[in-house]
């Protein structure tokens, strides 16, 4: 990995470094998006002679926005942030303090003015070796590269919020309607990772102290601080600010969501704090979502995998399409996308059947939603409780084809049915399939164990230990940048190699993506005695 190659050659500098508060704006402009400050689109010319303009020809493309590089295939794109660029990097020495054939190595000179300008315009680094061809060569005049410099000297510059000299502190957040027992699952996992986490860092602290761990610097503890939500969500900013005052915190780890995560989202995206998987089904799909990394679209990715289906099914397609959903946010939310979706591929038609208040649907209810709107097909976005009245209908006479649920909705549990209403029902189902999911499972497993921690809810714990495991990798290999930007580029890199992915059947993240699951199945109940799932579709990606 980049990060780990960095850390290895040692062009992490010794001091704390992170991202500066206040950077040059017309330097960011220009590093971030190729316009200049004249309001011009950035020119840069490759080697083989194709010309770049504006967002293709800027920094961020290959250096990405925390100046610390990253890689473009098999080419190591070097670090351009503040100390990195302008100090001298150097090799770290293993060997003994005391040995008379102690040394460090340079790797090149520290960039000037003058050496920075030169490889901005003629492509030659500072110790005037030729740079590899996909460095563009820039038209810029004096101004303009003072305005970057300026720019790249605020990158790593110093140590983002919620790192001490001696402490790191993370957030995990809880909705106010989320689940009391996956709250309690997920902090149990948090607190028992921590306490391991901070009993290495002691170990490591004494290593290094005699000198057997000379390419690490700067050990931390880690501190964990639960942001626990209440009242309705309009209330979450002010509760939110209120915690991030008190104490800062570097990310945000995790979390458990309820009907709503947009005030979440929101502060994170606005404070420029990584929210790194938190377990939500209603996470924001549309605008600004820089910060906040999610393990799939939720709901809203459901009901695009089933249009796909039912659109690939002409006689599914063509049925009365009836969907169930709470007057809220939350149940408006896959409502719509289903709308859209079925929009984009000619399917009209679809009758909406939102339902007031809170309280659990009766069996009148869904008596007489089956005998007035008469549905070949019913989609149910609803939680297990509401789903329990239906079963009732049994022996009502009706046209109706196909039941589908949303299988996050329902907590990945069996919906609370008959068998003649199973042998009519679908999940849109965005994990692995269940025999995959247990193999998926077996290092979750073993860990658990490990820590005496009993299973209680795969999607929740599995979520949690690998937000866990990712944050933990990455930042043992940032070395002193703790930029939350390089957090992040991290983050993605990570997800892309890990060998863990929950509950789902591969996780995956390139650059600013933010969705790490990008697909669903539709499975029906097999109709022998266990009712277990089988595949209706091959994974489909909206």
């Amino acid at each position: 990995m980049i990060v780990a190659s960095l850390a290895l050659l040692g062009l992490l500098p010794a001091g704390t470094c992170g991202a500066a508060e206040n950077p040059d704006p017309a330097g960011q402009r220009l590093y971030r998006d190729g316009i200049l400050q004249s309001g011009e689109f950035l020119r840069g010319s490759l080697s083989n002679g194709v010309v770049l303009q504006g967002p293709d020809a800027a920094c961020v493309k290959c250096h990405r926005r925390s100046g610390v590089g990253g890689g473009e295939g098999q080419v190591a794109v070097p670090p351009v942030s503040g100390r990195l660029l302008f100090e001298t990097p150097v090799l770290p020495d293993t060997r003994p303090p005391a040995s008379p054939y102690r040394r460090t190595v340079q790797i090149r000179p520290p960039y000037t003015p003058a050496s920075l300008t030169r490889a901005l315009r003629e492509g030659f680094s500072s110790s005037g070796k030729p740079l590899d061809a996909l460095m563009p060569r820039y038209t810029l005049n004096d101004e303009e590269i003072a305005s970057l410099t300026v720019y790249l000297k605020s990158l790593a510059a110093t140590a983002d919020p919620g790192v001490t000299a001696t402490e790191i502190h993370f957030a995990t957040i809880v909705a106010a309607d989320a689940a009391p027992q996956k709250r309690q699952a997920m902090l149990e996992m948090m607190q028992a990772f921590f306490r391991d986490k901070n009993a290495r860092t002691r170990q490591e602290d004494r290593r290094r102290a005699v000198g057997s761990e000379q390419m690490y610097r700067n050990y931390r503890s880690w501190v964990l601080h639960e942001w626990a939500l209440s009242g309705p969500p309009q209330s979450w900013r002010g509760q939110l600010e209120e915690y991030y005052r008190k104490q800062p915190v570097f990310a945000v780890i995790g979390g458990v969501g309820g009907s709503e995560w947009r005030p979440v989202h929101a502060f994170c995206e606005e404070q420029a704090i990584p929210c790194v998987f938190p377990e939500v089904n209603f996470p924001v799909v549309s605008g600004a979502s820089h910060f906040s990394i999610y393990f799939s679209q939720g709901v809203t990715l459901e009901a695009e995998a089933l249009a796909e289906y039912l659109a690939g099914h002409a006689s599914r397609s063509q049925a009365k399409i009836v969907q169930v959903f709470r007057a809220d946010n939350s149940g408006r939310m896959p409502a719509q996308a289903l709308r859209l979706a079925l929009q984009r591929h000619a399917i009209g038609g679809v009758v909406d059947r939102p339902v007031s208040g809170q309280s659990p649907l009766s069996s009148e209810f869904w008596t007489n939603l089956l005998r007035e709107d008469r549905p070949d097909t019913l989609v149910i976005w609803l939680n297990w409780e509401d789903s329990k009245e239906l079963a009732k209908n049994e022996g009502i006479h009706y046209p109706l084809a196909d039941v589908y649920f949303s299988s996050s909705l329902l907590a990945m549990e069996k919906p609370p049915l008959p068998d003649a209403w199973l042998a009519k029902t679908r999940l849109i189902y965005p994990f692995a399939l269940p025999a995959g999911r247990e193999q998926n499972l077996r290092q979750l497993r073993a860990w658990l164990g490990a820590k005496k921690i009993p299973l209680v809810d795969a999607r929740i714990q599995g979520g949690t230990y690998f937000a866990l495991t990712a944050v933990g990798d990455v930042v043992s290999h940032m070395g002193d940048i703790y930029s939350r930007e390089y957090l992040i580029e991290g983050i993605e890199r990570m997800t892309e190699v890990a060998s863990f992915s929950s509950v789902y059947p591969r996780l995956s993240l390139g650059p600013d993506q933010r969705f790490a699951s990008k697909g669903s199945y539709v499975v029906g109940f097999s109709p022998d005695v266990e009712k277990s799932l089988y595949p209706l579709s091959d994974w489909i990606i909206p």
